[in-house]
């Protein structure tokens, strides 16, 4: 069920199951790491990037790996802001097999939008599950948006330190 329907159920979430950290520093684009083809050759340490599929590259570091060289850490350094929801990237290097999936929304807001907390004082520009696009000015920190978000927006966003409730 999408937005509010007019019962409890369909309201924004108080309660949550789930929390997944909301990137600030600029990106409106990470890699969800849980979809992450580990791949064979790679090594630790070693810049990569990405490419395939998707319309803008973004370097990522292989922070590690296991003894066959298969990905078990990796950090972005540069994401892109033009990735497709969803779309897969190859990641370079090693023997070139190793992919992980792109999302510019909360991993799990197709359905359902999720609250925000808010840890760092300032304003949040979000997208809600309806499209529509909104900047919440002053938001105290520690405060609950008891909005149903999927994305947030890294223009005009100043908050900091925010999770996605699910």
């Amino acid at each position: 069920m999408i937005g509010v329907q007019g019962n409890e159920a369909a309201q924004a979430r108080v309660f949550a199951h789930d929390a997944t950290a909301v990137v600030t520093d600029a990106r409106v684009l990470w890699l969800e790491l849980d979809t992450l083809k580990v791949g064979t050759g790679y090594a630790a340490g070693v810049a990569a990037t990405t490419g395939t599929g998707v319309p803008a590259a973004f370097d990522v570091t292989i922070s590690s790996v296991d003894a066959d060289g298969a990905i078990t850490g990796i950090a972005i350094n540069t994401a892109s802001t033009a990735g497709t929801d969803g779309s897969i990237a190859a990641i370079t290097g090693g023997n070139n097999d190793a992919y992980v999936t792109i999302r510019t929304t909360f991993p799990g807001s197709q359905e359902r939008g999720c609250c925000l907390y808010v840890g760092g004082a300032g304003d949040i520009n979000v997208t809600l599950e309806s499209g529509s696009t909104v900047i919440f000015a002053g938001v105290n920190a520690g405060s609950f948006l008891p909005i149903c978000a999927t994305q947030v927006l890294s223009a005009s966003t100043t908050a900091t330190n925010m999770l996605a409730l699910y």
